[in-house]
């Protein structure tokens, strides 16, 4: 395989912070892009003070970020996105892919899928008035995976710089698995370049889509793949760790991430922030069941630490 790939690390909110996108460039490389959680804009509402802090550029000059922006009012479209051109980013990215109830009842992200006269109605204004490089991440539809022709037939009339695909439906969510074969028809449709996402775990399954696409598709977004195994961005890139050395990596990453929390969180916080990401890098671990019990009742800091010190001795 290639180690020309590129790869980029998907949005999850509550996890992809700027903190743990640093940390992740520090200790694990990898990865060609990082994608902010989404930025929510609506009418006569303010962005959040810990949204904003989050997009400051001092805080990820070291990385390559890109900023994602989720709704369909068009003239907040438009001044979120000039806004972050004068931050000095080179990219924004409009999620049109997010398919939780409490998102697209307020007809955004995934619920605009079903509605492609509307995107084309977004897509005239915003292109008119801002500068930017706009790139999309959808689905392949909200209610079905045919609804995702009408969508390539707006796409392909706009100057897409890279359109992220998660091959299920909004109906979907992230149950049931991720269809690539639906992505075989897209690429002999798009005009733009593609970026393919969804059930992304391992080596073997970039392999295997490298395959099944006749090698031409070369990037590929990973989220929660790259959650339980940090490392996997750069074993795609044929860059690997003996065992002790991953041992000693995830080590000082976990204590520089708590750290990191612990100046940001109150106690009563601190211990649930932990415990989401160890629901994901427990997988990093033989036994990953075993582990994530034992962090779980963990209900003090004291004890949480000491269980994590038995972690990093034990497996």
């Amino acid at each position: 395989m290639s180690n020309l790939k590129k790869i980029y690390l998907a949005p999850l909110q509550g996890y992809t912070n700027a903190d743990y996108r640093n940390l992740h460039f520090k200790y694990f490389g990898g990865i060609d892009k990082y994608y902010s959680p989404y930025l929510r804009f609506e009418p006569n509402k303010d962005l959040k003070r810990s949204v904003l802090k989050d997009l400051d550029a001092e805080l990820n000059k070291n990385i390559n970020f890109v900023p994602q922006i989720l709704g369909s009012d068009i003239p907040l479209f438009i001044e979120l996105a000039n806004r972050v051109d004068a931050w000095g980013y080179s990219e924004l990215n409009w999620n049109l892919g997010c398919p939780y109830p409490m998102v697209t009842k307020r007809g955004f992200g995934s619920a605009l899928l079903n509605k492609p006269d509307q995107i084309r109605r977004i897509l005239d204004a915003v292109f008119s008035q801002i500068k930017i490089p706009l790139s999309i991440k959808c689905r392949l539809g909200f209610d079905n995976s045919d609804e995702i022709y009408k969508l390539l037939s707006v796409f392909n009339d706009y100057d897409i710089k890279e359109l992220t695909v998660h091959t299920r439906t909004a109906k979907q969510m992230y149950k049931g698995q991720a269809n690539p074969n639906a992505f075989i028809d897209i690429i002999n449709t798009s005009k733009n370049t593609l970026v393919y996402n969804g059930d992304l775990r391992s080596v073997d399954d970039i392999k295997g889509l490298d395959v099944l696409f006749n090698n031409k598709i070369d990037t590929y977004m990973i989220g929660r793949g790259i959650l339980m195994n940090p490392f996997l961005a750069s074993e795609i890139k044929q860059i690997y760790f003996t065992r002790d050395e991953k041992r000693e990596i995830l080590r000082n990453f976990h204590a520089e991430l708590l750290e990191y929390n612990k100046e940001k969180l109150e106690p009563s916080h601190l211990l649930g922030r932990m415990v989401g990401h160890w629901e994901y890098l427990s997988f990093s671990f033989e036994n990953q069941h075993k582990i994530f019990k034992a962090i779980k009742k963990a209900k003090r800091l004291d004890k949480y630490e000491a269980v994590v010190q038995r972690i990093f001795a034990e497996y």
